[in-house]
């Protein structure tokens, strides 16, 4: 206690002060005696005392706070909950259980609301999907019809108000008349189902598309092939009605394009067409072969059957009976430069066989025919004179052909073949 009352009476401070006054004093004191503000020299010690005094009160004012934190430890107390207070517990557990059931419900009830709904909006939209194919392949359709019939106007009206608005008429006619003389035997056919696509041109307008493949083929006759190619057409919905989008801005420069090429391809083509031509001859005779014919008439078979119109097939056959003075060869070409000379003022092909000459008159009718038939035969028996022979004849027979229906090589061959049978 003395050692207290001494630390107290060091720091000039009341006994039971607190430690804010303890500390305030000995910070004063240090000011006062501390050796480097001082020259007295019994500062040092005075200076030990101080600190030593300090250091006493410090530790018992952490001695009585830590006393006075230290917590009394007491026993726990088990207190049982009254039975009004089981009820309620009881009446809150089943209250939670009846709304958890209640909200399970309800989500049930909601995710079944949403699926089905989800369901009924794909089938509206499978079924939207498949109208749209519908009206966008009717459009195709109808433009392609077009152009294979030839009809430029009807397939212009195909085309969408975004391509109208850079063709006009005129120049898609021009255009498609351009295509039509590079190729002549150009048919064109959707060969498949149809994608979603979408379009977004120039101007940053986006469009609705559906994209097909289209098939096209060209029968070239020249040197009997097929030529096949397949291409993507687009299809776009302007404001729920479906046309053809070409994407084309300026059309005079495709026309002029194909023109250019068209005239490569008469040049690249002459030198061949002669060659062709020159094959199809009959090697005595200036009139087709059986090949050149049948290349011919195949050729203008298929024309017609494209545009229309209508075909006669007249038969001259020369029965040889022995003439005066003059062999069956020599009659023969007789009879072939007549008819030679005679149809090939007016363009008119002309088969060559053994006896036999076939003739085919392009839209011409049967009654014409026979009145250029009978002229043809006077012209034959002129050229042959006397020397013709009492016993030879000249025979002629006709068929006709009109293209509403569809005819290839194959009904030429029938055709010939009945008139054979009347000789």
């Amino acid at each position: 206690m003395s050692s207290l009352l001494e630390s107290y009476r060091v720091l000039g401070v009341k006994v039971g002060a607190g430690m804010a006054d303890v500390t305030t004093s000995y910070r004063q004191l240090c000011r006062t005696y501390h050796p480097d503000v001082t020259d007295d020299p019994d500062a040092e010690e005075q200076m030990k005392q101080i600190n030593i005094a300090y250091t006493v009160l410090r530790e018992k004012f952490r001695r009585e706070t830590a006393f006075n934190d230290r917590q009394t430890y007491s026993r726990p107390v088990k207190r049982y909950p009254t039975p009004e207070a089981y009820r309620q517990t009881a009446d809150t557990q089943r209250q939670t259980a009846e709304a958890q059931r209640k909200t399970a419900e309800t989500q049930r009830r909601a995710s079944e609301a949403y699926e089905q709904r989800t369901a009924e909006r794909a089938e509206e939209r499978a079924a939207a999907s498949i109208d749209a194919e519908k009206m966008a392949y009717s459009a195709l359709h109808d433009y392609f019809e077009a152009l294979n019939a030839c009809d430029y106007i009807k397939a212009y009206n195909c085309l969408s108000n975004h391509d109208k608005n850079h063709i006009d008429p005129e120049g898609f006619t021009g255009w498609r008349e351009s295509v039509a003389r590079l190729y002549p035997m150009r048919e064109f056919k959707i060969s498949g189902d149809s994608s979603i696509a979408v379009v977004t041109w120039g101007d940053n307008k986006t469009y609705h598309a559906r994209k097909f493949r289209v098939a096209i083929t060209e029968d070239d006759y020249a040197d009997d092939s097929t030529l096949s190619g397949d291409v993507d057409k687009l299809v776009i919905n302007e404001n729920g009605k479906w046309s053809v989008f070409l994407g084309y801005k300026e059309i005079s420069q495709l026309t002029r394009s194909f023109d250019k090429r068209f005239e490569t391809k008469k040049k690249r083509d002459a030198e061949k067409l002669l060659e062709n031509y020159a094959s199809g001859l009959h090697p005595e005779y200036n009139m087709f072969n059986a090949e050149g014919f049948r290349k011919t008439v195949s050729k203008e078979l298929y024309r017609q059957r494209r545009y229309g119109g209508s075909m006669t097939f007249a038969a001259i056959s020369i029965i040889y009976n022995g003439a005066k003075n003059v062999s069956r060869d020599d009659l023969l070409r007789s009879a072939a430069k007549t008819i030679c000379g005679t149809l090939r003022e007016a363009d008119i092909p002309a088969y060559a066989g053994d006896g036999l000459f076939i003739i085919m008159f392009i839209e011409l009718g049967k009654r014409n025919a026979v009145n250029v038939i009978d002229r043809l035969i006077e012209s034959i028996k002129k050229n042959a004179g006397p020397q013709l022979g009492e016993q030879t004849e000249i025979v002629y027979e006709y068929g006709s052909w009109s293209g509403a229906g569809h005819v290839d090589i194959d009904t030429l061959t029938g055709i010939t073949e009945k008139i054979n049978k009347k000789f």
